[in-house]
């Protein structure tokens, strides 16, 4: 197959010929390379994002969500790759039950995917069948937390990845019943406290995620860490309308730590954007406050939600792409990210002039709503995993099982 139009390669749009072989790009120039037939895009050809951190409740809660619905969902936001974390029921935390899940999400995967393993005692076991760990340093969704500092040690000296969830429960207060009070309960501080204790960690591949305000990013970064974004910590705060579909940890915060949260993703000093995608049923966060559970959907939005701030000139294509492309496949040490030689053809066709209001009912995450409901954004058209289209003309056109488990060892 051959793509050709107005590509994002080595950070501008140039007219291009893509000429994608065997899942990859094998030559990326001005002129046509073949008689190959030709696909002639009038839009913009981008690079598929790379979602560091979902939630696919797969296996044990698969009636929020179930790894087919959630690669789903992430395809059709022109997500390519997932990594998936290990607060299922029961925890992702041994050798036996990170091969019980593979095998059995291997079976639903739309796109590619990875897993992470919960850090604890079979860590070291874990580690000869993936190399990405998650901490969690106070209690969510399925976790009471905790923190084992000499595994983690172990991990990174390994060569593995660790990303951390950091709040320090000694800093939380009492219950809220309210966004601002949930941001009360569980505040900044906690997140600074928990992320200061990593700066005596050994060097490593560290990842703090979902940072919520800018004293917490230049921490991690002092603590030699990959700093996290997610968009609802970059575009919602506790002042959103939303009540309990706007629990999330950790919280949403003031207005005023969102907007230097996103001037900070603006001026290209995060790492990564991720959803940390965490769907649960309409039923169950429509209920009183302090009785919802913690965590919302947002692997299908995330892109387009980008790419409509793009179109409007709020943060610029090179800044988005590197966030969500490039810099997460250079973390995951693959040939993905990227329109170039010898990359996963890994692409996205998109038309800036295709924006639209995001509504629940046209997403496809079991979830059933979305905390962006009405907020403009731009789909893609078409979605290409490994040379294939899995989205084409927004219809799902791939197959149960077609992902591949890319980001283990080998």
């Amino acid at each position: 197959m051959i793509l050709k139009g107005l590509a994002y390669i080595k950070g501008g749009l140039k007219n291009r010929y893509i000429e994608i072989q065997d899942g990859k790009i094998l030559s990326v120039g001005s002129s046509r390379p073949s008689d190959t037939d030709i696909f002639e895009w009038d839009g913009v050809i981008l690079p598929a994002g790379i979602d560091l951190h979902v939630h696919f409740r797969d296996p044990g809660d698969t009636t929020k969500e179930d790894f087919y619905t959630g690669t789903l969902s992430a395809a059709f936001g022109g997500v390519t790759t997932v990594l998936d974390m290990p607060n299922n029921h029961p925890p992702t935390d041994t050798a036996k039950r990170l091969k019980d899940k593979l095998r059995a999400v291997g079976k639903k995967a739309c796109v590619d995917f990875g897993l992470y393993g919960m850090v604890g005692k079979d860590s070291l076991k874990m580690s000869e069948l993936t190399t990405h760990f998650k901490v969690y340093m106070s209690s969510t969704t399925g976790v009471q937390g905790g923190y084992h500092k000499k595994t983690v040690a172990d991990l990174l000296a390994r060569g593995c990845d660790v990303a951390f969830h950091c709040e320090d429960p000694d800093r939380f207060g009492e219950p809220g019943d309210n966004l601002p009070g949930y941001n009360e309960q569980r505040p900044s501080e906690s997140e600074v406290s928990a992320i200061r204790s990593l700066i005596d960690l050994p060097d490593g591949n560290k990842r703090v995620c979902h940072v919520s305000t800018r004293k917490s990013m230049e921490l991690a970064r002092k603590a030699s860490c990959v700093v996290e974004v997610t968009p609802h910590h970059l575009v919602l705060s506790e002042e959103a309308l939303l009540g309990p579909f706007g629990k999330v940890n950790p919280p949403l915060r003031g207005i005023d730590e969102q907007y230097e949260l996103w001037e900070a993703f603006e001026r290209g000093e995060i790492d990564v954007l991720t959803s940390d995608h965490a769907p649960h049923l309409l039923e169950e966060k429509d209920v009183e406050f302090r009785e919802a559970p913690a965590g919302l959907p947002g692997v299908e939005t995330m892109y387009p939600l980008m790419l409509n701030y793009i179109s409007l000139g709020k943060i610029s294509l090179s800044t988005v792409v590197k966030a969500i492309a490039e810099r997460p496949g250079e973390l995951l040490g693959l040939k993905k990210g990227r329109i170039a030689e010898g990359y996963y053809a890994d692409i996205i066709l998109i038309d800036f002039r295709e924006v639209e209001n995001i509504q629940a009912e046209r997403l496809h995450s079991k979830a059933g709503w979305t905390p962006y409901d009405n907020f403009r954004a731009i789909f893609p058209r078409h979605v290409i995993s490994r040379g294939e289209f899995v989205v084409r003309d927004r219809e799902f056109v791939g197959k149960r099982g077609y992902g591949e488990y890319v980001t283990g060892v080998t």
